[in-house]
């Protein structure tokens, strides 16, 4: 099944699947690490990104003790291949800018700037780092699907109604300075809400099924912002940069973060809990 929460699945049933699903997809990538291993880092951490979205929702059904013991081994399996990805990160950014920046300050210079990048990626020691996530699997091959209740819708509305306040709060914080670290951790719970939109949309259809994607977009945008900072980051240093090489990265930072601001106020106007309150009636009625 898809990442998704069937309508005849109870709360506990549903998320234990989910999750379930996501280490199989996971244990399968595993054993083809080796071929493309910044590859395998994105997707990687892609699936514990997903593990901790469920786990968020799953926190009233498992309990609090059990929660955290989950969140942090995840959360901690995924920083062991936060040097693998960054590196990888790298490339995929300048991927993403390069028609922009090809236009700006020439194909040569987003040429060599690549060359910068593909030059540091080749100094990180992929393999030692692969296979201590692999192992970390291993030893919890049998034990990486919690226990938890079956639980009802309203379990779900809380859940999803405190991801909601976090990208709220995060937003304001990130808008007020417009500093990298806030952006970042504002995409980063725009990330976790769109996740969990997406799981909930069949429970939850009038509220979600158009939240979905807006909330989607709102994380894409985040993630150029990150882009740009990424590859400045990256660029730091570099002697051949070209003249304006910062100056048109950082007007294209602007308009991004105009965009995200028009798309956050549109999705988070309401407070918390009004918005909570939408998914209750009809169909959390049990």
């Amino acid at each position: 099944m898809s990442f998704v929460l069937a309508p005849h699945e109870s709360p506990g049933e549903g998320l234990s699947r989910v999750i379930r699903e996501q280490v199989h997809k996971l244990s399968a990538e595993c054993a083809e690490a080796g071929q493309e291993q910044a590859a395998f880092a994105h997707k990687a951490r892609v699936r514990c990104k997903r593990v901790r979205a469920a786990l968020r929702l799953a926190k009233p059904l498992m309990g609090a003790k059990a929660y955290r013991r989950e969140n942090r081994w995840w959360r901690d399996q995924a920083r062991l291949l936060s040097e693998l990805r960054d590196a990888g990160a790298r490339i995929e950014a300048l991927d993403t800018l390069r028609p922009f920046l090809a236009s700006r300050i020439g194909s040569d210079a987003t040429r060599r700037l690549e060359e910068r990048f593909l030059r540091s990626r080749r100094t990180v020691e992929a393999e030692d780092t692969i296979r201590q996530f692999i192992d970390g699997l291993d030893r919890r091959a049998d034990d990486l699907v919690p226990a938890m209740e079956a639980g009802v819708r309203a379990d779900l509305a809380g859940a999803l109604g405190q991801t909601y306040r976090q990208a709220r709060l995060a937003m304001y914080d990130a808008l007020e300075t417009e500093a990298p670290e806030l952006l970042h951790e504002w995409r980063k719970q725009a990330k976790y809400h769109a996740l969990q939109a997406r799981l909930m949309r069949q429970q939850f259809p009038d509220a979600l099924d158009k939240r979905v994607a807006g909330v989607r977009d709102l994380a894409e945008l985040l993630g150029e912002v990150q882009d740009i900072e990424v590859v400045m980051a990256g660029a730091k240093g570099w002697r051949e940069r070209p003249m304006g090489f910062r100056e048109v990265l950082d007007a294209r930072r602007k308009s991004l973060v105009t965009g995200a601001r028009a798309t956050g106020a549109a999705l988070f106007s309401e407070k918390p809990k009004a918005w909570t309150k939408e998914l209750t009636p009809p169909v959390m009625a049990e």
